[in-house]
């Protein structure tokens, strides 16, 4: 009888360390928060390892989606040479989905150097964020996307 109660007390003790709490719309939005410094770090690798091991990704400037990481990997090193800054977002909308993992989409603009100029970019993104073994907070699936052209007025 001892070893059936040592089993319950020990049965009960890794229920709770495995356990943790689902994640809220504010916890959401300080992982969002924290990439998003990320993506304006300037430092290819930090903007990488937002990504969970097997991310399947589509980039606004590549016609196949890829979960390759080294392919990743050149994404954010060519999304930094660009010199990307000035960052905004709009229409931006976090949905928890389930305990361990939550949607983050929106419309946002950043500003490029080209040349002396310093265009305006805007694409729309879908970000699909999923807690990992270890606890952390990774991007399992990205879609980024060039708004379409306005369509002109008959």
């Amino acid at each position: 009888s001892w070893l059936i109660a040592f089993a319950a007390l020990a049965l009960a003790g890794c229920r709770q360390a495995s356990e943790t709490a689902p994640v809220t719309q504010a916890e959401a939005q300080k992982i969002v928060a924290a990439n998003d410094a990320a993506y304006g770090s300037g430092d290819g690798a930090k903007i990488a390892a937002l990504y969970a091991k097997g991310a399947y990704v589509f980039d606004a400037g590549n016609p196949a989606p890829s979960s390759d990481p080294k392919v990743l990997r050149q994404w954010a090193n060519d999304f930094v040479s660009m010199k990307p800054g000035d960052f905004t977002s709009s229409e931006q909308k976090i949905q928890i989905v389930g305990p361990d993992a939550f949607v983050n989409s929106g419309v946002f603009g950043f500003t490029v150097q080209a040349g002396q100029a310093r265009p305006t970019v805007s694409a729309r993104f879908t970000q699909v964020y999923q807690r990992q073994s270890d606890g952390s907070w990774k991007i399992v699936t990205e879609h980024m996307s060039m708004p379409p052209a306005a369509v002109p007025a008959r």
